[in-house]
Formats: C-alpha cells, sequence, structure tokens
C-alpha cells in the first residue's frame, strides 16, 4: 500500500495479476507484487511516456486510466477505491476535471531547468 515510510510506493491499478511483480521482486512479500515507485511531478508533461513500462504515451491516456480503468488486485492503493456504477474502479473524474487536472500538471514544468544548456545532454 502506499506507506510513507515506503518512499511513495504504490499500486496505481495497472494490472490485476502481475508478470513484472514491481517491489514485490525486491521482498519476495506477496503483499508487494505490483507496487512501483510514484515518481515526482516536477516536468510530468514533457516526460511521457507513462508507468513504470511506459504503456501511455500521453496525460490523457493516464487519466483515462484513473477514471474507469483500474484494475482491481489484492495490492490496489486504497487511494483507488472508488466504485463507479457498474462496479468498476475509478476516480469519478468528469471531462473537465481532467481536462484541468491536465492544465495544472503542465503548470509544473520547470522551464529554466529543462532550457540549461548544462542539462541538455
Amino acid at each position: 500500500q502506499n506507506n510513507p515510510d515506503m518512499g511513495g510506493i504504490a499500486n496505481n491499478g495497472l494490472d490485476g495479476s502481475f508478470s513484472d511483480k514491481g517491489y514485490g521482486a525486491i521482498t519476495n512479500n506477496p503483499l508487494d507484487r505490483g507496487l512501483f515507485k510514484t515518481p515526482t511531478l516536477l516536468n510530468v508533461a514533457l516526460t511521457g511516456p507513462y508507468m513504470h513500462d511506459g504503456r501511455f504515451k500521453t496525460l490523457e491516456e493516464v487519466l483515462d486510466h484513473y477514471n474507469g480503468k483500474l484494475k482491481t488486485s489484492l495490492t490496489l492503493d486504497p487511494l483507488m477505491s472508488a466504485t463507479n456504477e457498474v462496479g468498476g474502479k475509478t476516480l469519478l473524474l468528469t471531462d473537465q476535471e481532467k481536462k484541468d487536472i491536465i492544465d495544472f500538471l503542465k503548470t509544473l514544468n520547470d522551464e529554466e531547468f529543462i532550457n540549461n544548456p548544462k542539462f541538455s545532454k
């Protein structure tokens, strides 16, 4: 589960069963399967593809995942607990809320950093 002592490691509902065990491959604990480190949101609009395996190319795809395509599993983070009318896990975001979130995420770009020649390579 997303435990502060674990430094932002969580299962965000990508899969119902795990070919990639994530943190569970390190600990050999079945309760850690499907948990992956949660990265910073700094420059997130510039860092696709998204998720540990790059399965989503856009922020829109990421929000679509969170808004109705979450896969239930034993280790699903409790923050992903809302249920839609047909029993699927979802954050229940409206189209406007998804647009607002993406607009906000785009404000997290550090223009000075990304335009610094020291980091151009």
